[in-house]
């Protein structure tokens, strides 16, 4: 028996198995390739069309818009309510504002009474307008504008009585007196009359 006997060695153990972890790993990366999704292409956008010189231009395009919105009609103003009809309307009648006046009566009581011995006249006036309205009755002023040579420049009336009538005669009555001068420039006068049927 030969002592030199010795157990078989086995070279390239180690080598098989790298080998084999080799193929597996080929393998493995293979059949990912093969499973992974393919990417898909970038969508490949038709170039511009040229416009034919002899064929018409497409109409432009619109923007989409929402549709229109219709508002309520406008109504009116209420305004004011109407009148109540509780009788014929009181109407006062005021003529135009005399201009101040910086001047001075030389005589004030000789003014008034001046107007009041013209008072025929205007009572005349009111007995005019009554016959058309026995109801007419009342006060009324009169501010009178007097210039510096003593005509009366002026008047103004004012009087709840409804007649305009009466108003217009009381004023070209008061008119035509003549009253003592003004000094300094026009001055004011102021007279008042009561109007009454006589009984």
């Amino acid at each position: 028996m030969d002592e030199n006997n010795e157990a078989p060695r086995t070279e390239g153990g180690n080598a098989k198995y790298a080998v084999v972890g080799l193929l597996l790993l080929l393998g493995g990366g293979g059949a990912y390739l093969a499973t992974r999704p393919s990417a898909t292409p970038p969508a490949r956008t038709p170039p511009p069309a040229v416009a034919d010189a002899g064929a018409p231009a497409p109409p432009p395009t619109t923007p989409m818009v929402a549709a229109p919105i219709e508002l309520p009609a406008e109504e009116p103003d209420a305004g004011p309510p109407p009148p109540t009809n509780n009788g014929p309307p009181r109407v006062r009648y005021v003529t135009r504002y005399v201009d101040a006046c910086p001047g001075q009566l030389t005589d004030p009581g000789a003014v008034t009474r001046t107007a009041q011995a013209n008072f025929g006249a205007l009572r005349a006036c009111y007995e005019r307008e009554l016959r058309g309205n026995p109801q007419l009755r009342g006060p009324l002023t009169a501010e009178l504008k007097v210039g510096t040579s003593g005509r009366i420049e002026d008047v103004r009336v004012s009087t709840p009585m409804n007649s305009r009538a009466l108003v217009d005669c009381v004023k070209a009555s008061l008119r035509r007196l003549q009253v003592p001068p003004a000094r300094g420039g026009c001055a004011l006068a102021q007279v008042r009359f009561n109007f009454s049927p006589r009984d």
